[in-house]
């Protein structure tokens, strides 16, 4: 990268830029300002004028020592018509100018403001004032110089701003969608002409996506490619498994073959796990098998699949019905396996004799579908981690229980499907996971 591409050379030149224009706009607004100028007086500075000769006692002009004798504010000044020249420089123009005009004037000089000259009574009258800031908003519309310099500059400090924070913007996004698991980064695409800073690191994000989604391929890959290595096998460790049952009619060996039958099981249901997953994670939500069915009845169906294991285990089962008639458009195979993973979870932790939650409900556009149990719960800083393939937050305790951290990531991906979300929380005591899934799909 050139040096006149760098981000900070950008930043510098940008704001040396807007600093040295604003100060020589400022310096020639006020030369512009500040330059003597004279007008025709309006009507109300006229009668101004009239006021003050009514009003106020005239400071006759003597020998041009004028000016130490005003006061604060607005004073009259008066001069016989035939010594315009005992009037100070300033005021002795400013009169000529109004008697080359044959008008009375408003004007501006050496930072004095002047309404006149009236005659009476052989005297010329001047109203005469210092500039005031005020007066310089009054001044016609030269008001609007310093405003226009305020919100140019400010226009363009904007500019520079935007110009930074949002292509900064979209890189967050991108990586928080990669977080999430989307590596879709095309909308990094108009950051990757740019040849600065930014340029440059959207370059290196889109290829850490192009990388990162490789390395997933590859590892769903490997997955997909061991487990269907293993089935065959499996299945030949069960051929002789039934062939070594048939030998042992004395059923000697009967408690070692029970061992083994034990053993091939978990292995063939971790197979099948990871192939469900693998599969699940090549689908996309446009090949979901969608139909409209009740929740309430699928939920009283899926409970009764397991009335043997709550039954077993002692369990109070805790049902909270959705409202009547409320229809869904869900891939219910997919749903079923999620929430069937979930109540097998909350049995298979759950104390014996304790409660076992289970509901459901309407959350807005969604319903919620939530079981909780009373066990142990979830140490607050793994919640999130177990929606991860093959986490467990006791390694000892899952494999005893049959679990292989598969069962939550299946979970996770058959929400994802239906553009919904999962929610983990701890409850005091036990394990609350929520379903969160759309009424209808997402066109």
């Amino acid at each position: 990268m050139r040096w006149y591409r760098s981000l900070f050379f950008k930043i510098f030149l940008w704001f040396w830029g807007v600093i040295f224009l604003a100060m020589w706009a400022a310096v020639l607004t006020n030369e512009w300002i500040e330059d003597d100028y004279f007008r025709p007086a309006t009507q109300p500075e006229t009668m101004h004028l009239v006021h003050l000769m009514d009003r106020e006692r005239p400071i006759v002009a003597e020998g041009r020592k004028l000016w130490r004798k005003i006061r604060p504010g607005w004073n009259l000044v008066a001069v016989p018509v035939d010594m315009i020249s005992q009037l100070p420089h300033d005021l002795e123009e400013f009169a000529d100018e109004a008697d080359d005009a044959d008008q009375i004037l408003w004007g501006q000089n050496d930072g004095w403001l002047m309404i006149g000259p009236l005659q009476r009574q052989g005297y010329l009258y001047i109203a005469v004032t210092r500039k005031e800031w005020q007066s310089v908003l009054n001044n016609e519309d030269r008001w609007l110089v310093p405003l226009a310099i305020v919100v140019v500059v400010t226009l363009l400090c904007f500019m520079l701003v935007w110009s930074l924070t949002r292509p900064i913007r979209r890189l967050q996004r991108t990586v928080r969608q990669l977080a999430q698991g989307n590596f879709d980064v095309s909308g990094l695409r108009r950051d990757l002409h740019r040849h600065d800073e930014i340029g440059m690191l959207a370059s290196e994000v889109v290829e850490m996506a192009d990388a990162l989604q490789r390395l997933l391929h590859s590892h769903q890959q490997l997955l997909r490619d061991v487990s269907h290595e293993l089935r065959s096998p499996l299945t030949r460790l069960q051929i002789a498994l039934g062939i070594a049952r048939k030998k042992d009619q004395q059923h000697v060996l009967a408690a070692e073959h029970d061992r083994i039958e034990r053993a091939v099981g978990q292995v063939d249901g971790l197979v099948g796990q990871i192939l469900d997953l693998a599969r699940l994670q090549q689908t996309d939500s446009q090949q979901l098998q969608t139909s409209r069915l009740g929740l309430g009845g699928q939920l009283q169906i899926w409970l009764q699949n397991a009335d043997v294991e709550i039954e077993e285990k002692e369990l109070q089962l805790i049902f909270r019905e959705p409202d009547d008639g409320l229809k869904c458009d869900w891939d219910w195979m997919l749903v079923e396996r999620a929430f069937d993973n979930l109540l097998r979870n909350a049995i298979r932790f759950a104390p014996a004799g304790s409660e076992l939650l289970i509901g459901a409900a309407i959350s807005g556009e969604s319903a919620e579908l939530w079981v909780q149990d009373q066990g142990p719960g979830v140490p607050e800083e793994e919640l999130l981690r177990i929606f991860d393939p093959f986490t467990q937050v006791d390694s000892a305790r899952d494999h005893a229980a049959g679990g292989y951290g598969i069962g939550l990531a299946l979970v996770k991906r058959i929400v994802e499907l239906h553009d919904g979300s999962v929610l983990a929380e701890n409850r005091s005591p036990g394990l609350r996971i929520t379903m969160r899934l759309p009424l209808r799909p997402q066109t």
